[in-house]
């Protein structure tokens, strides 16, 4: 969440690419994370650049690394424009599987897929109310919705198989090694496996978003394994790991510290110099536009920012409970101002009907100075709001100590030594409770298989270079 922290989204469109609004891009990429301009970015456009020549385009095609944890790639007409999450480059192991990923997007575009779903315009908006339904995000909806509008929510399974076989035709065609792509598709199913063996769920609401744009079933996955099996590999084409392993060492890893982060139950700001703990059981989701607290019987949060003075704290109270129960039939309650961790703040309970059920919501304010201002709006069943009074206590200011320590996490590459085992290099992680299943994860190892000596890994490493 940035809440009132500024930033720019920086565009670099040439003129053939302005095919799509300039507008529509910033929109875009603004409501998905923004977009991230390290190192990794020109790097995505040179690849990108060599796998559209390969595929034959006869357009200048922009590729965008949008700075968001979530692991996901699409494309968005009209033009070509091709979106890959950092959380994807993230769980990837070599430059060809980045081709490969890059090479199915320019598959779908070369295809005109997206084209032929403008069809199919009302699928989509049904497409995007479940997504937002199954996240139990407003927010989720809307980007759902967003995306949906651009085609890339409702792909058939036909236009998947079409795409991954374009990408196998055009990998070899740039100089990579076909099996970047099945590689990567591994990559995504590892990647999923450890999603639902750490949080516990395995049901549509704990599905990534590639899961829920490019549906990983085995049926495709064997297909394209097929199709790899048949590509003769010529000499000099490569997975290229090295390059890769490179490219991304020093990458911020999971929340960017500039957005605030999640650790654990709960969710740090440095840059603001705020933090809260969600309750036990709860998880939580920083997303661009709030930070979403999800707990079981329908409990549900979000916490945002904007423009209150201490004086309009009561106000900024009401106007975030309306955006929720908008025209809904509701019974507001009276305001009350308290002193939380010595920060001025205001809690408003209301009354309201959520699927015919009577619902607790409560509004939980607080001024920070100025016209700084951050409200919790919760949900619970009638009788449940309690659950979160834990979590509105929580809130708290920052030390200058605490926010100087907190630097957020990396990417850290490092060479396998004699004697070095995927226990050992998973201790140079950050602390968390399941890093040995994340080192394998993210290093394309199944449970007990040990990294060759010699080979580069990553690492995931607190604090800035």
């Amino acid at each position: 969440m940035r809440a009132v922290i500024g930033f720019v989204v920086a565009l670099a469109l040439a003129s053939p690419a302005a095919a799509q609004p300039a507008r529509e891009h910033m929109q875009l990429v603004t409501s998905l994370g923004g977009q991230f301009l390290g190192p990794q970015a020109d790097y995505v456009q040179q690849v990108g650049d060599r796998m559209a020549q390969a595929a034959g385009m006869r357009r200048r095609c922009v590729f965008t690394v949008l700075n968001s944890e979530v692991v996901n790639a699409f494309t968005a007409p009209p033009g070509c424009y091709v979106y890959i999450t950092r959380g994807l480059l993230s769980i990837m192991n070599s430059e060809a599987e980045l081709a490969a990923v890059l090479g199915h997007e320019l598959g779908h575009v070369s295809a005109q897929h997206a084209q032929r779903q403008e069809q199919a315009e009302a699928l989509s908006g049904i497409a995007a109310a479940l997504v937002g339904a199954a996240t139990k995000s407003n927010t989720a909806g809307k980007i759902a919705s967003r995306v949906a509008k651009l085609g890339t929510l409702s792909y058939s399974r036909s236009q998947e198989y079409e795409a991954d076989q374009l990408a196998i035709g055009y990998l070899p065609l740039a100089g990579y090694d076909p099996e970047g792509l099945t590689r990567v598709l591994g990559d995504l199913q590892r990647e999923d496996e450890f999603n639902a063996r750490t949080t516990g769920q395995s049901d549509s609401r704990a599905a990534p978003a590639w899961a829920r744009t490019h549906p990983l079933t085995t049926d495709r996955i064997q297909r394209a394994q097929a199709q790899v099996a048949r590509t003769p590999v010529a000499e000099g084409m490569a997975l290229d790991e090295e390059p890769y392993l490179a490219a991304i060492d020093g990458m911020p890893y999971a929340d960017d510290p500039a957005q605030g982060f999640v650790r654990g139950g709960s969710y740090v700001h440095p840059a603001i110099g705020i933090r809260f703990d969600a309750p036990r059981g709860f998880a939580l989701t920083n997303e661009p536009e709030a930070v979403r607290i999800v707990g079981p019987a329908g409990t549900l949060a979000e916490f945002t920012g904007g423009r209150a003075t201490v004086r309009q704290l009561d106000r900024f109270a009401q106007d975030s409970l309306m955006r929720v129960i908008q025209r809904g039939r509701h019974e507001m309650g009276v305001p009350r101002r308290t002193t939380i961790n010595g920060v001025e703040a205001v809690m408003l309970p209301a009354r309201a009907l959520s699927g015919g059920r009577p619902v607790d919501l409560v509004a939980m304010a607080y001024a920070l100075g100025g016209d700084e201002a951050y409200a919790f709006v919760a949900m619970a069943p009638a009788g449940q709001a309690a659950t979160f009074d834990p979590m509105f206590n929580s809130f708290r200011r920052l030390s200058e100590r605490e926010q100087r320590a907190l630097g957020g996490r990396r990417i850290m590459v490092t060479t396998v030594k004699s004697g070095d085992t995927a226990e050992s290099l998973s201790q140079l992680m950050a602390p968390e409770r399941d890093r040995l299943a994340r080192f394998e994860m993210l290093n394309g190892l199944q449970p007990g298989q040990q990294p060759r000596v010699g080979t580069r890994v990553k690492v995931v490493v607190e604090g800035r270079r």
